[in-house]
């Protein structure tokens, strides 16, 4: 029994000698410090990739819808549905080219008529007119182009004929701009950190985002759309002149 008493001894001197000289190394120091320190480098790396992408959903999202607006500012001559297929289509290449932090949705295209998972729009053509109902000036809207999920007839979306209020600045009687209305579903591409959770109770790690701005044309003084048996109206489009064709 003394003997195996002796070994123990021995054991627990050789164990105690090592972990005395492991604290005293410089090893040993760098270690330990690195257990600590490891973990919070990784936490600050995701959520730095997490922040990133969120700002850039945010800027490739409002430089892209700002695109839309700007292009039909510039038109001198009246548009038709397929032409607005085509702008917004080349505008959402633009946005989802290169796009590391882009959200897509397993089982269904990138960009139908129904708009991307996080780039949805209206495009609408206002002219400022006085609202019969309270004598104000305010937007008419005399076309509409949709690229988002909402049913055009909805009672509470927007249609031609239909007047909406608009900024102080664009009160002038007859003026016509493009009014962009578009929303980003922003949501970061890791979110293992849990920073973003937007709102975690309900299990949503999205934030959506309103954006609208109003262009005024430059060119010319109204803007129409314009349709034809070569060109027809399809259920993305309405103009105040007409019923709507999607429900026909």
């Amino acid at each position: 029994m003394s003997k195996h008493k002796g070994i123990f001894q021995r054991l627990r001197s050789i164990l105690k000698h090592k972990l005395i000289s492991f604290g005293h190394q410089e090893r040993g120091a760098i270690a330990v410090e690195m257990a600590f320190i490891l973990p919070i480098f990784a936490s600050m790396a995701f959520l730095t990739y997490d922040a990133g992408t969120v700002y850039t959903q945010y800027k490739r999202g409002i430089r892209n819808y700002y695109s839309l607006g700007d292009i039909l500012a510039y038109q001198t001559e009246d548009v038709t549905c397929s032409q607005l297929d085509k702008i917004s289509e080349m505008v959402y290449k633009s946005y989802e080219s290169g796009n590391w932090s882009r959200r897509q949705e397993a089982g269904r295209d990138d960009f139908t008529k129904d708009g991307a998972v996080d780039f949805r729009f209206a495009l609408r053509l206002v002219k400022i007119k006085e609202d019969p109902a309270d004598k104000k000036l305010k937007g008419r809207i005399e076309w509409s182009y949709w690229r988002h999920g909402h049913d055009m007839t909805d009672p509470n979306e927007p249609k031609p004929g239909d007047y909406i209020e608009v900024p102080e600045g664009l009160q002038i009687e007859g003026m016509e701009a493009v009014y962009v209305d578009g929303s980003l579903y922003i949501a970061p591409a890791l979110n293992y950190l849990g920073i973003f959770d937007f709102n975690p109770s309900a299990n949503e790690t999205y934030k959506i985002v309103d954006v609208d701005r109003y262009f005024p044309l430059r060119f010319v003084s109204t803007l129409g759309l314009d349709y034809s048996f070569r060109d027809p109206m399809t259920r993305k489009c309405w103009s105040r002149e007409l019923p709507y064709l999607g429900i026909l």
